[in-house]
């Protein structure tokens, strides 16, 4: 690396920053790690966290679809070791040779991104789940370059965690997917409830509806159990932080069934508090699911 020393520690700080202001449910998890993994999967949620702003945050699709393409020049040049002056990129090109990440999944993260700007829908739940594929599965990928695996089943029980994931946080945000006009839940699946569209747009709940998102529920809780083995394939300096993102979701996904899924007019969080309790359960009896 040609930065010098003072300049690689701002550009992590500023990926800290960047990641805590988020106030996403890892931020609590990420605390765990030892100083390098920390720094690094910080880096790499603010890589991933200023793409996603670029798809979601920019009401023009034109000036949204560009700044992704400029994005993904960056990513390519920081592959090609010219990392630029922006913090994110610096530390990023310091991480990805530090942790030997591969350039695909972040390539197929952007491509995920740029779906958001052109698909509102999904017709099947094949569909959703390659959706998913590209803006979690790929995450899960990265992660486990940085925390470590002992095992290469890691993979395939982090593409579940991943699956778990992103299943809730579509639960979690019909309402306010609906705001921008996209539908995440499988149409087939609205229609085999005998709910519609037209219904969801309307935030119309019903006994329909509800039964649909149990079903949604339902699946997300299964990948979650799919994905507890994983705890025993990471090193233990990351262990505890791969069980409580999933012990955090989990808990989400629990709250949102005990107040019966009222997810079309609110968004459901965890206070700081009950994640602290999870933290305690999970320090006696760690589980994912």
């Amino acid at each position: 690396m040609k930065n010098s020393t003072k300049t690689l520690d701002e550009a992590y700080n500023y990926c800290k920053n960047l990641t805590l202001k988020a106030d996403s449910n890892f931020a609590l998890s990420f605390r765990f790690l030892p100083r390098e993994k920390q720094n690094a999967i910080y880096t790499v949620y603010a890589f991933n966290r200023c793409a996603d702003d670029f798809a979601d945050e920019i009401s023009d699709v034109k000036e949204s679809r560009g700044k992704l393409v400029k994005w993904e020049h960056m990513l390519n040049e920081c592959y090609r070791g010219s990392p630029g002056s922006h913090p994110v990129m610096i530390a990023f090109a310091e991480v990805i040779e530090r942790f030997q990440i591969p350039k695909k999944p972040f390539l197929d993260a952007i491509a995920g991104f740029k779906m958001d700007l052109s698909v509102n829908r999904f017709n099947s739940f094949d569909e959703l789940q390659n959706y998913c594929d590209l803006v979690a599965g790929t995450i899960s990928i990265i992660s486990l370059h940085i925390f470590g695996y002992l095992d290469k089943d890691a993979f395939e029980y982090g593409k579940n965690l991943s699956y778990a994931l992103q299943l809730t946080n579509i639960i979690r945000d019909v309402g306010k997917d609906l705001q921008k006009n996209r539908i995440y839940l499988p149409l087939d699946e609205i229609s085999k409830f005998k709910y519609s569209e037209e219904e969801l747009l309307s935030l119309k709940e019903n006994e329909n509806f509800f039964n649909l998102m149990q079903f949604q529920v339902e699946r997300a809780s299964k990948y979650f159990k799919n994905a507890n083995p994983i705890i025993n394939l990471i090193p233990r300096d990351a262990r505890f932080t791969v069980v409580m993102i999933g012990a955090v979701y989990y808990r989400l996904l629990q709250k949102i069934v005990e107040r019966r899924i009222p997810v079309l007019k609110s968004v459901i969080q965890l206070s700081g508090w009950e994640k602290f309790k999870i933290m305690a359960k999970m320090r006696i009896k760690p589980s994912i699911g």
